[in-house]
């Protein structure tokens, strides 16, 4: 009787210790999930304070992710509690690992950023946007594949990887049938890296290449990217870009104009020399014009106009203030033929028409 006493106490005493163990484990995944967002918030905001960032917590991209991660922390102490196997323990410690590592290198790699105070202090001295964001990504590469790799040596891989990388060794024929396949992404790739150190153009030019023309957005080793007249965007590998004629309209300093004005044939000499020194005068005069590059003549007589010929530089170099340039002296042109009573000649054809007593006679 003492005995069963005895029995029925300590059952009673698991029992509590049990339910006591689920009431902590309770209480613990509840104080995260209820708590996960000021946790968020000060994590953040002693990053911030070691970067010197004024932002707000909630604009960071980590604060949704650190709320996740409070919640599988407050997962993680609950199986903990709760548990009694080691082998699901173990498991579970190895996931939760994984996870710790991956919010660090998520963490890390977003402070690699360009704009960012380690950023602007590691490109203090470069000026190249487009290198600067490549190496960024890099980095960011090399941080992952450091990650990925302790991922699987905490699991237990790194024995299976080794006789992987062993057995790819010994596939030459695969090996052979990879390179050939990367073959035109490594030529991507160095045309990629000669576009960055040779920098024909940079991120905001506008160029053309080949048949495309646009403004450039992009620049990787890979491939360049532009945006055209109708906001397409446009990829073009960089072995294309390497390979055939680049024009960069922002590295202009001027632009030709050239226009030819084809006036009547009744236009008098005297009046046609008169008009073509007024011209060169008031082109000279134009602040927007190169006064060295101004050239008015008479071309050539032809059999409905005598056509003089215009040629000079505008100093405006960007497409929008040389089409005003453009228009402005176009309308003096105009005003200047105006003024001397000059017609502009148009194309015209005599018909004959003959009889019928003519033909006849013919």
């Amino acid at each position: 009787m003492k005995n069963l006493q005895q029995m029925i106490s300590s059952i009673d005493l698991d029992n509590l210790l049990k339910i006591f163990d689920m009431q902590i484990a309770l209480g613990i995944l509840i104080f995260f999930i209820v708590f996960r967002s000021i946790f968020s918030r000060i994590l953040i905001k002693i990053c911030y304070k070691i970067t010197k960032n004024n932002n707000n917590p909630k604009d960071s991209s980590m604060y949704k992710p650190l709320n996740i991660f409070f919640i599988l922390l407050g997962i993680f102490c609950m199986i903990n509690i709760l548990s009694t196997s080691k082998k699901l323990l173990s498991v579970v410690n190895d996931i939760f690992k994984i996870i710790v590592i991956y919010y660090i290198t998520k963490a890390i790699s977003t402070l690699i950023t360009e704009d960012s105070i380690l950023g602007k202090k590691l490109f203090k001295n470069s000026d190249n946007k487009a290198v600067n964001k490549v190496i960024c990504s890099i980095i960011k590469f090399c941080i992952w594949l450091i990650a990925v790799i302790v991922s699987l040596n905490v699991m237990g891989y790194t024995d299976s990887l080794r006789g992987l990388g062993g057995l790819a060794t010994g596939l030459g024929i695969g090996s052979a049938a990879l390179a050939l396949a990367a073959q035109d992404l490594v030529k991507s790739m160095l045309s990629g890296f000669t576009i960055l150190t040779d920098k024909p153009f940079v991120i905001g030019d506008w160029i053309e290449v080949g048949e495309f023309q646009g403004t450039v957005i992009d620049i990787t080793f890979r491939s360049t990217r532009i945006k055209s007249y109708n906001n397409a965007v446009i990829t073009i590998p960089n072995s294309t870009v390497t390979s055939t004629y680049v024009v960069n309209w922002n590295r202009l300093t001027s632009r030709r104009f050239d226009c030819v004005l084809n006036l009547s044939l009744e236009t008098t000499s005297e009046k046609i020399k008169k008009i073509v020194n007024e011209i060169k005068i008031t082109l000279q005069n134009d602040p927007k014009v190169i006064k060295e590059t101004v050239q008015v003549s008479l071309d050539q007589i032809s059999s409905c106009s005598s056509d003089i010929k215009i040629f000079l530089y505008v100093r405006e170099a960007e497409y929008n203030k040389f089409l005003k340039a453009k228009q402005d002296i176009l309308c003096s042109l105009l005003y200047l033929v105006e003024k001397e009573n000059i017609d502009l000649a148009y194309p015209t054809q005599t018909l004959y028409v003959k009889d019928k007593e003519s033909l006849k006679k013919g």
